[in-house]
């Protein structure tokens, strides 16, 4: 599972965070091939700054 996420993460930061990309994380949190902290990061979920 790490290197599906490490995969993941590389393709977030060479392409941006695209509709595709999005889709492709959903199916992969939804059937266990990442974690919810991994959902999380790659979907910046969480990392909004509090002003």
């Amino acid at each position: 599972m790490i290197m599906l996420y490490k995969t993941l993460k590389k393709l977030k930061e060479r392409n941006g965070l695209t509709e595709d990309l999005k889709n492709k994380i959903d199916i992969f949190f939804a059937t266990g091939r990442i974690t919810e902290e991994q959902y999380n990061d790659l979907m910046d979920i969480g990392n909004e700054e509090i002003r």
